[in-house]
C-alpha cells in the first residue's frame, strides 16, 4: 500500500470572509509527482500557504508524513517540510552556488566554514548528479535553469520531504523544463514527493502520475496516469481554436524589420512582421528574448543591427521609449508592472495619451470622448476612482484597451499567458485577436508554446541565439 506525505481532509478556509478552500480533498504520495492544474487561480495560494505552514483553518485536517499537523480546533502555524520552487528564487543571489548550497543548508552545522571542504562537497554532489555548474560563480551569474537547479538540490539537501513546483513552463524553456523533469524523476526515486502546478495537461500527463483538477477552491477531477487522455478533460476545459487571421489575402509588407540584431545572446537576428500578423519567437535557450525584450523597453543596446517600423530605423538610446516610434511592449505580468493601482480607470486608460497627442494635458472634451467610447467596452468600470477590487480580466483589459486607445504599430508581448488562468488565458487570446484585426503587428516572445499557437501566425524558432533553419520554422499562414 502506497504511503502518503499528505493529505488534505475537508478543509474550509477563508480570508477576510472570503472562502479560498471550500471542502477540498487532496493527497500526495510518498515518492509521486502530483499534478495540480488550476482552472481558475481562486485558491490557488491559499492552498499553497496551507501545504507549506500549518495555518487557521475554519474545518477540517491536515495530515503530513502520518501525523496530524493542522485541525480546525487547533493551528500551530508551524512549517511543514515542504519548500516551494517558483520563478522569483530563494537564493541569495550575492552569495556563490557553494554557499546557497553548502551554508545555508538547514543541516550544516559547522561552526567554522572550511571552504575547502565545502567545494569538494559541492563539487562530487553535481557530478553525481549529471549537473556542470561552476561551483564558485555568484548565483546572480547562474541561469534561470542553473537557478532553479540549485535551489531543488538545496531543497532536498534541507530535508524536504514535498516540494512544490509552480509552474515550471512560465521560466523555463521546453529543453530546460526536459531536462530539469528528469532530475525530478531521480529525486522521486529517493522517495521525495512533488506537486507539479501547472497550466496544461500536456505538461502535467508527461510527467506526472496523478493530476487534479482545482477550481473555485476545489478538487474537481483526480485522473490517473492510465486515464490521461484530452477527452478526458474536455468537460472541464474551454477550448481556444482560432482561425489564423493572416491569409494568402495579406499583401500588406512587413511593418517590422529586424536586421542584423545581435547582442550577447543573439547572432544576427532577421525577421519580419506584417500589419495584423502575429510572429511568436520561442526561445529554447530563455536567453535571446530577454536580451529582445531589454531592448524593446529601452534599458539595453544592441552590439549591431537595425529596427525598421514603417520604413524608419529607430534609434538605439538606452533608456528611450520606443512608443513616439510605434513600439509598444508589454511585459510579462502586465498588471503588477504596468498599472497604477491608486489612480482611476480612466486615468490609467490614458496615461500614454499625452504622448501621442503631444500635449502635457488632455482636455475634458478628449476625455469625456475616450469616456463614452470605451464605456461600451467596460461598462460601469470606466467609472472607477481607483483599481484596486477590479478582477484580473478587467485590469488585463485595461493593459491591452490602453495601447489600443494609442495606437502603435508594433506590440511586442513578453509571455502573455504566464501564471493566468485558464478563463484568463481565453480572454488574452480575445485582446491579442483585437489587436490583429486592428492591424497592428503582434510580437509575442516566449519560452513555451502552450495557448501561444492559438493565435500565432508565424512561429520562428530560437536555439543558441540563432533562428532555426528553415526547416525548423512551423508557419500558420502565408508569410512574405
Amino acid at each position: 500500500m502506497k504511503e502518503e506525505i499528505l493529505r488534505i481532509e475537508n478543509v474550509i478556509r477563508k480570508v477576510n470572509g472570503i472562502t479560498y478552500l471550500d471542502n477540498i480533498n487532496f493527497n500526495v504520495f510518498k515518492g509521486e509527482i502530483m499534478g495540480l492544474i488550476p482552472l481558475d487561480n481562486h485558491g490557488k495560494s491559499q492552498l499553497i500557504e496551507l501545504i507549506l505552514q500549518n495555518v487557521p483553518l475554519h474545518f477540517g485536517r491536515v495530515y503530513f508524513d502520518d501525523q496530524l499537523v493542522n485541525y480546525y480546533e487547533h493551528s500551530s502555524m508551524s512549517k511543514n517540510r515542504v519548500s516551494l520552487l517558483e520563478q522569483d528564487t530563494n537564493l541569495i543571489e550575492d552569495l556563490k552556488v557553494t554557499d546557497n548550497i553548502g551554508v545555508l543548508n538547514q543541516t550544516f552545522h559547522d561552526f567554522i566554514i572550511h571552504n575547502r571542504r565545502l567545494r569538494q562537497e559541492t563539487a562530487a554532489l553535481l557530478k553525481q548528479l549529471g549537473i556542470v555548474i561552476e561551483i564558485e560563480e555568484y548565483v546572480s551569474e547562474l541561469s534561470i535553469l542553473e537557478k532553479a537547479i540549485i535551489e531543488l538540490i538545496r531543497a532536498a539537501l534541507n530535508g524536504a520531504q514535498l516540494i512544490i513546483l509552480n509552474e515550471l513552463s512560465n521560466f523555463l524553456s521546453i529543453d530546460e523544463l526536459s531536462y530539469f523533469q528528469r532530475l525530478l524523476v531521480h529525486y522521486t526515486k529517493q522517495g521525495l514527493s512533488f506537486l507539479y502546478i501547472a497550466n496544461h495537461h500536456e505538461e502535467a500527463f508527461k510527467i506526472c502520475q496523478r493530476v487534479a483538477l482545482f477550481e473555485k477552491g476545489r478538487i474537481i477531477k483526480v485522473i490517473s496516469a492510465k486515464d490521461f487522455s484530452t477527452a478526458v478533460l474536455e468537460p472541464y476545459m474551454l477550448t481556444f481554436a482560432h482561425p489564423p487571421t493572416v491569409s494568402e489575402q495579406n499583401n500588406h509588407v512587413g511593418i517590422l524589420k529586424c536586421q542584423q540584431l545581435s547582442t550577447a545572446n543573439l547572432e544576427t537576428l532577421n525577421f519580419s512582421v506584417k500589419k495584423g500578423e502575429c510572429l511568436t519567437i520561442l526561445d529554447m535557450d530563455n536567453r535571446g528574448i530577454q536580451d529582445l525584450a531589454e531592448i524593446i523597453s529601452g534599458y539595453a543596446k544592441p552590439r549591431s543591427g537595425k529596427l525598421i517600423v514603417d520604413g524608419r530605423a529607430i534609434p538605439f538610446t538606452q533608456k528611450r521609449n520606443f512608443l513616439p516610434d510605434g513600439v509598444a511592449y508589454i511585459p510579462e505580468n502586465p498588471v503588477q508592472k504596468s498599472l497604477f493601482f491608486n489612480l482611476s480607470y480612466l486615468e490609467n486608460l490614458t496615461f500614454l495619451l499625452d504622448r501621442k497627442l503631444d500635449r502635457r494635458i488632455i482636455g475634458k472634451k478628449v476625455l469625456n470622448s475616450i469616456k463614452e467610447e470605451y464605456r461600451n467596452l467596460v461598462g460601469v468600470e470606466i467609472e472607477a476612482p481607483d483599481l484596486w477590487g477590479l478582477e484580473m480580466q478587467s485590469l488585463y483589459n485595461l493593459v491591452y484597451f490602453r495601447l489600443l486607445l494609442y495606437s502603435p504599430e508594433v506590440v511586442f508581448i513578453m509571455q502573455p499567458f504566464s501564471q493566468a488562468d485558464m478563463y484568463l488565458r481565453g480572454r488574452i487570446i480575445q485582446l491579442i485577436n483585437m489587436f490583429k484585426e486592428k492591424e497592428l503587428a503582434v510580437v509575442i516572445l516566449a519560452v513555451s508554446i502552450s495557448d501561444t499557437l492559438t493565435v500565432t501566425d508565424r512561429l520562428l524558432i530560437l536555439e543558441d541565439g540563432k533562428l532555426a533553419p528553415q526547416g525548423g520554422r512551423i508557419n500558420f499562414a502565408n508569410s512574405d
